[in-house]
């Protein structure tokens, strides 16, 4: 029996997760396509031909949250294996890919395939590591060129001026999708153009010289999803209230390196220090919970991932906020209480979709359909 396309459903939202096809995964707002993503590419071949191995929906006893896992095997050369996890929640997700050649070759190039985002789309703002701002562009009906370099953008985020909002994002893993420029022998290229009725993202993480043999390894790159729409309201939460930036936790501080030499102190939560931290607070919690001083930032220490030999790696604790945004509310569901996150004002990301959602009450999922 053929596996069946997946759907995981919201308030105001539809996901399709699909174990074969063009898309991998669709997010569906207000009835509208907004945000697809499509198949990885190893070496000359195309996860369009893989051949579905495993394919299962699961959902959070609490309803707050549920995921789809599938793996595929490509039939050719080194028979890559495509691996997918989807998370999804309350207005936000996490997408991962793993890819391996598990027939003794290696992965040679590889690409992660297009993001679309459909319109129509009023502004496209994105952010290149280094820079402290958004760069903004104005969309019109005009096809244009907005990015194309060896640099990946950190985030994009795609808004049509009516409330509606789609961002996309690295993870933790940022020094993964920025391999192209630590491999010998290979380059990395991100290219982000369209219009009003459609921008694409396409993510060439590796194309290697004709002479290179690539490294027999693994990879794993993870994405982060955040979306809002017209009907949205963001309202003040109620609980106890603990200020992160007070806590001044031991060797947390993201060290971000942007144009003109600045560098930020903010604490990150992929150190051990901050997990340490979230865990304790979210387990002595007698009632609601509320995070101040939340700032999600990028970070070059390499030791926050465990790697401390490696000395920088490039990192954003976004990843981290969303996963004990999830894990605390799976801890406080079953007293009926919430955790919630709440930006500092030096946040860079506290005016995002992303970073928003951290500070409301998570919603239940709809049930899964028959």
């Amino acid at each position: 029996m053929p596996f069946q396309e997946a759907v995981i459903a919201g308030t105001d939202f539809t996901a399709r997760v699909a174990p074969s096809g063009k898309y991998a995964f669709t997010l569906e707002l207000e009835g509208r396509p907004r945000l697809r993503t499509g198949r990885v590419g190893c070496a000359t071949f195309s996860e369009l031909s893989a051949l579905p191995k495993s394919f299962r929906r699961h959902a959070s006893s609490d309803g707050l949250s549920a995921s789809v896992e599938s793996r595929s095997v490509i039939p050719f050369g080194c028979e890559y294996e495509v691996r997918r996890e989807i998370e999804l929640w309350d207005g936000c997700g996490t997408l991962t890919v793993d890819v391996a050649a598990v027939n003794h070759g290696a992965v040679g190039d590889l690409s992660l395939g297009e993001v679309s985002f459909p319109g129509p789309w009023t502004q496209l703002e994105f952010l290149l590591w280094g820079e402290t701002e958004f760069r903004s562009v104005a969309l019109t009906g005009e096809e244009q060129e907005f990015h194309h370099s060896p640099e990946i953008p950190v985030m994009i985020r795609l808004s049509d001026g009516a409330g509606c909002v789609v961002e996309f994002a690295v993870g933790s893993d940022l020094w993964r999708h920025r391999a192209g420029f630590r491999t010998p022998g290979a380059a990395g290229e991100f290219t982000l153009a369209g219009n009003a009725e459609e921008v694409r993202f396409t993510r060439q993480i590796l194309r290697y010289e004709p002479e290179t043999e690539p490294e027999k390894r693994p990879w794993r790159f993870s994405n982060l999803i955040a979306w809002r729409s017209g009907r949205d309201a963001d309202a003040e939460p109620a609980g106890e209230r603990v200020d992160l930036a007070a806590a001044k936790l031991p060797d947390s501080g993201c060290r971000v390196p942007v144009k003109g030499g600045g560098v930020a102190g903010l604490p990150c939560l992929a150190s051990p220090a901050g997990r340490k931290f979230i865990r304790n607070l979210v387990r002595r919690a007698s009632g609601n919970l509320v995070l101040t001083g939340a700032a999600p930032e990028l970070c070059l220490d390499a030791a926050h991932l465990g790697r401390a030999g490696k000395g920088e790696l490039e990192h954003f604790d976004l990843e981290d906020y969303f996963a004990f945004y999830l894990w605390g509310n799976h801890q406080l569901a079953g007293r009926r209480d919430f955790f919630t996150m709440l930006p500092a004002p030096e946040c860079r990301f506290a005016g995002s979709a992303a970073v928003r959602n951290l500070g409301r009450a998570p919603r239940t999922l709809l049930p899964a359909e028959e």
